[in-house]
C-alpha cells in the first residue's frame, strides 16, 4: 500500500510538472534545490563528504553553492523527463541535441557491431538513451529494478518509448552476452558500486568499486567502448551536447584489455569530465565506501599446538 500512494504522488507532481511552462518549472527546480540543500539537508552529511574529498581546495561557501547546484540538476532532469515525450520529436531532435562529431559517431553507432555505449551518472543520462532510441539506434540497457514496483514500471514505460530495451542489473550476463552476439548496442553505467568483490581503481583520490562486465564484455567480443555523457548547456531545459570523450578500439589499445587497467582508464576519464561540470554528477550516489582489509592467512603452527 505504501508503494502505490507513493506512485500516485510522483504521477500527481509529473502531472503537475507537465502543466506547467518552462520558466514556472525552472523555478520549481529552484525551490526545491534550496529546500533540500538549504532547509532539510536531504542526504547533506554524504553530500558534503564526497564534494569536500573530491574538492578539496574550494571553500565552504563555493561548497554550499555547488551543492544547492547539485539538487538543481537533479530537479532539472526530472522535469525533462516528465516532458521528453512533448517536446523533443524525431522531426526537432536536432534542434536540442548537439552530437558531437555527428557523422562518425552516427556511423559507429548504426553499424551492426557489438558495441559498449559507457557512461556514467553524469549530465541527463536518461534523456540520451531516449533520444538515441527515438533515431534509430535501439539500445539494450542495464539498469537496476526499483524497490517499489509500482514506479520501476512507470520509468520502464519511459525507458522504453523510443524502443529502449531493459536489462535487469541482478543477473545481467546472460542478456548482456545475448544482446552482444546479435550486435547490438549495450549501454552501461559505470560508475555504480560493485561490492567488495568489484575491481578496486582510483577515483577523485579515493579507493571505489567498480564492476568487470564492461573489460569482461570489450575483451570477449571485441567490442569498442565508447565513453560519453549528454551535458546540459548553459543550464538550459532540453540542450544537451553528447560528448564522446573517448573512444577505445580493443585491438589498437591492448594494454587497456585488462580488466583493471580499463576499469582505471574509464575512471580517470570520467573524473576528467565530472570536473569540467561537477554540478551535473550524482554527488548524492554512495559510490566511495570503504574499501574491505585484507585478512592475512595464518600460518600452521609447525609444532602443531594449539
Amino acid at each position: 500500500m505504501k508503494d502505490f500512494i507513493v506512485y500516485i504522488l510522483v504521477r500527481l507532481i509529473v502531472a503537475v510538472l507537465q502543466a506547467l511552462s518552462l520558466e514556472q518549472a525552472r523555478g520549481f527546480a529552484e525551490f526545491m534545490a534550496w529546500l533540500c540543500a538549504d532547509v532539510l539537508h536531504v542526504r547533506g552529511r554524504l553530500l558534503k563528504e564526497n564534494l569536500t574529498h573530491a574538492f578539496p581546495e574550494m571553500q565552504p561557501d563555493e561548497l554550499r553553492k555547488l551543492e544547492r547546484r547539485v539538487w538543481r540538476h537533479l530537479f532539472l532532469m526530472l522535469i525533462e523527463a516528465a516532458l521528453a515525450e512533448r517536446k523533443i520529436h524525431l522531426s526537432n531532435w536536432k534542434k536540442y541535441v548537439k552530437l558531437e562529431n555527428e557523422a562518425q559517431t552516427l556511423r559507429t553507432l548504426y553499424e551492426r557491431r557489438p558495441l559498449i555505449y559507457a557512461t556514467g551518472h553524469l549530465g541527463n543520462f536518461e534523456f540520451a538513451g531516449y533520444v538515441l532510441g527515438l533515431i534509430g539506434i535501439p539500445s539494450y540497457c542495464v539498469a537496476r529494478t526499483l524497490d517499489n514496483p509500482y514506479l520501476n514500471d512507470y520509468l520502464g514505460r519511459f525507458r522504453r518509448t523510443t524502443g529502449q530495451l531493459l536489462i535487469p542489473k541482478k543477473n545481467a550476463a546472460p542478456m548482456l552476452e545475448a544482446a552482444m552476439t546479435q550486435g547490438r548496442s549495450v549501454v552501461i553505467l559505470t560508475d555504480q558500486y560493485a561490492g567488495e568483490k568489484g575491481l578496486w581503481v582510483r577515483s577523485f583520490g579515493r579507493d571505489v568499486s567498480t564492476y568487470k562486465v564492461v573489460p569482461i564484455l570489450s575483451s570477449t567480443f571485441n567490442a569498442p567502448v565508447v565513453l560519453s555523457a549528454p551535458i546540459r548547456q548553459n543550464e538550459e531545459f532540453f540542450r544537451f551536447r553528447i560528448c564522446v570523450e573517448e573512444f577505445l578500439e580493443p585491438e589498437l589499445r591492448p594494454e587497456l584489455t585488462l580488466p583493471r587497467a580499463m576499469a582505471q582508464w574509464y575512471n580517470d576519464v570520467f573524473e576528467r569530465l565530472i570536473r569540467r561540470t561537477p554540478e551535473q554528477y550524482w554527488w548524492i550516489h554512495n559510490r566511495w565506501r570503504p574499501k574491505p582489509e585484507r585478512k592475512k592467512k595464518s600460518k600452521p603452527d609447525p609444532t602443531g599446538s594449539k
